[in-house]
Protein backbone atom coordinates (compact mmCIF):
# COMPACT_ATOMS: atom_id res chain seq x y z
CA UNK A 1 0.00 0.00 0.00
CA UNK A 2 1.40 3.38 -1.07
CA UNK A 3 -0.62 6.45 -0.10
CA UNK A 4 0.72 9.74 -1.39
CA UNK A 5 -0.12 13.32 -3.06
CA UNK A 6 -1.41 12.92 -6.74
CA UNK A 7 0.90 14.77 -7.91
CA UNK A 8 3.39 12.60 -7.18
CA UNK A 9 1.74 9.54 -9.53
CA UNK A 10 4.25 9.34 -11.61
CA UNK A 11 7.04 9.15 -9.31
CA UNK A 12 6.13 5.85 -8.60
CA UNK A 13 5.75 4.20 -12.17
CA UNK A 14 8.91 1.70 -11.39
CA UNK A 15 6.25 -0.05 -9.25
CA UNK A 16 3.65 -0.84 -12.11
CA UNK A 17 4.77 0.51 -15.50
CA UNK A 18 0.79 0.89 -16.09
CA UNK A 19 0.83 3.67 -14.18
CA UNK A 20 1.80 5.65 -17.63
CA UNK A 21 -1.53 5.06 -18.97
CA UNK A 22 -3.50 5.92 -15.37
CA UNK A 23 -5.32 8.88 -17.63
CA UNK A 24 -7.05 6.03 -19.88
CA UNK A 25 -7.55 3.40 -17.29
CA UNK A 26 -11.45 2.65 -16.54
CA UNK A 27 -13.26 4.12 -13.53
CA UNK A 28 -15.02 2.81 -10.73
CA UNK A 29 -16.88 3.48 -8.15
CA UNK A 30 -15.90 2.08 -4.64
CA UNK A 31 -16.84 -1.45 -4.22
CA UNK A 32 -18.89 -2.31 -1.15
CA UNK A 33 -16.69 -3.93 1.05
CA UNK A 34 -17.50 -6.50 3.70
CA UNK A 35 -13.82 -7.51 3.77
CA UNK A 36 -10.76 -7.35 2.12
CA UNK A 37 -10.32 -7.64 -1.35
CA UNK A 38 -6.95 -8.50 -3.79
CA UNK A 39 -6.80 -8.04 -7.74
CA UNK A 40 -4.39 -11.10 -7.81
CA UNK A 41 -3.38 -9.64 -11.81
CA UNK A 42 -3.73 -6.02 -11.54
CA UNK A 43 -2.58 -3.00 -9.12
CA UNK A 44 -5.54 -0.67 -7.99
CA UNK A 45 -5.02 2.40 -7.56
CA UNK A 46 -8.08 5.14 -5.25
CA UNK A 47 -7.93 8.78 -5.95
CA UNK A 48 -10.18 11.16 -3.55
CA UNK A 49 -11.85 14.33 -5.19
CA UNK A 50 -13.57 15.13 -2.28
CA UNK A 51 -13.69 14.29 1.25
CA UNK A 52 -11.64 11.44 2.62
CA UNK A 53 -11.64 7.68 2.35
CA UNK A 54 -10.02 5.13 5.28
CA UNK A 55 -7.63 2.53 4.01
CA UNK A 56 -6.33 -0.81 5.09
CA UNK A 57 -3.87 -3.24 4.23
CA UNK A 58 -3.39 -7.43 5.26
CA UNK A 59 -0.87 -9.71 5.12
CA UNK A 60 -0.12 -10.55 1.45
CA UNK A 61 1.45 -14.06 2.63
CA UNK A 62 -1.91 -15.08 4.21
CA UNK A 63 -4.31 -14.54 2.02
CA UNK A 64 -6.89 -15.80 4.92
CA UNK A 65 -6.14 -13.39 7.46
CA UNK A 66 -8.47 -10.66 7.63
CA UNK A 67 -6.03 -8.99 10.23
CA UNK A 68 -5.45 -4.81 9.58
CA UNK A 69 -1.29 -4.21 9.28
CA UNK A 70 -1.93 -0.85 8.23
CA UNK A 71 -4.53 1.77 7.66
CA UNK A 72 -4.56 5.62 6.47
CA UNK A 73 -6.96 8.09 6.09
CA UNK A 74 -6.24 9.17 2.56
CA UNK A 75 -7.56 12.54 1.76
CA UNK A 76 -8.79 14.80 -1.36
CA UNK A 77 -6.07 15.06 -4.09
CA UNK A 78 -4.33 11.95 -3.05
CA UNK A 79 -4.07 8.29 -3.96
CA UNK A 80 -3.37 5.14 -2.38
CA UNK A 81 -2.27 1.66 -4.49
CA UNK A 82 -2.54 -1.38 -4.20
CA UNK A 83 -0.07 -3.90 -5.61
CA UNK A 84 -1.37 -7.39 -7.54
CA UNK A 85 -2.52 -9.71 -5.11
CA UNK A 86 -2.09 -6.80 -2.06
CA UNK A 87 -5.14 -7.21 0.32
CA UNK A 88 -7.15 -3.86 0.46
CA UNK A 89 -9.75 -2.63 2.35
CA UNK A 90 -11.82 1.34 1.29
CA UNK A 91 -14.23 2.78 2.68
CA UNK A 92 -15.77 6.48 2.32
CA UNK A 93 -15.28 8.80 5.05
CA UNK A 94 -18.47 10.31 4.87
CA UNK A 95 -21.67 10.43 2.62
CA UNK A 96 -20.31 13.51 0.34
CA UNK A 97 -16.85 11.61 -0.26
CA UNK A 98 -16.12 11.67 -4.13
CA UNK A 99 -13.32 8.46 -4.83
CA UNK A 100 -12.94 6.16 -7.21
CA UNK A 101 -11.10 3.38 -7.83
CA UNK A 102 -9.18 2.36 -11.30
CA UNK A 103 -7.76 -1.44 -12.04
CA UNK A 104 -4.53 -0.60 -14.03
CA UNK A 105 -4.21 -2.55 -17.31
CA UNK A 106 -7.25 -4.00 -17.24
CA UNK A 107 -9.41 -3.94 -20.36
Amino acid sequence: MVADDVRNLAKYRSLDESLRSIASSSIKDIPVFHSFMRNPDHTVVFTVEKGFVMVSTSWRESPESMEAIAACRVEKGMFVLFLPGEPFLVKAGSEDTEAVMRVLGDK
